[in-house]
């Protein structure tokens, strides 16, 4: 019955508190600021091979936790060298969060975040071996978190388009170590 009712809402309108208005109202409970979450790790599964999940979430104006709509990259910057050539960055699969199936399977209940599991396959090159080298730092409590690859820094960036066609732009960054 409600799927009959949506269908004949005219374009330009929407609903709020149970009336039509021809103007979508400024709603306050929109994502302004993306964040990494601390849960964002790179480990081992049990074959030995580096997993990297990226857990991130939107604030909004309040500074709550909101769900949101946009589009999401993640990517991974380096600043060291492999083989004698600079490390260029890499960006993943862009998530398009307007798609709510594609929302849904992002969002993780248990954490209130989205995730990004990066496939293996998707990983550079290089990343295995630097990870491999931070994880041996980490055994030595005088070595600080560095390889070959130097700081290994993710950045979410989350674009949105505002009801009045303003695009809103944002990003957080985090220095990964497993």
């Amino acid at each position: 019955m409600l799927a009959g009712l949506c269908g004949c809402a005219k374009e330009g309108r929407s609903w709020t508190d149970g009336l039509w208005i021809d103007t979508p109202p400024d709603y306050p409970f929109v994502p302004d600021r993306v964040l990494v979450h601390p849960l964002t790790r790179a480990a081992t599964t049990r074959e030995g091979e580096w997993r990297l999940r990226v857990h991130f979430f939107f604030l909004d104006a309040w500074d709550d936790q909101v769900k949101g709509l946009g589009r999401v990259q993640v990517q991974l910057f380096a600043e060291g060298e492999d083989g004698g050539t600079r490390i260029e960055p890499v960006a993943w699969e862009e998530i398009n969060l307007n798609d709510l199936a594609t929302n849904r399977s992002h969002y993780d209940h248990v954490t209130r975040t989205y995730v990004l599991e990066v496939p293996q396959d998707a990983m550079p090159d290089w990343l295995p071996r630097a990870l491999d080298e931070l994880e041996a730092a980490k055994e030595d409590g005088n070595v600080a978190y560095r390889s070959f690859a130097g700081r290994l820094t993710i950045r979410v960036v989350y674009q949105t388009t505002m009801a009045g066609g303003e695009e809103v732009v944002a990003s957080n960054d985090f220095v990964l170590a497993p």
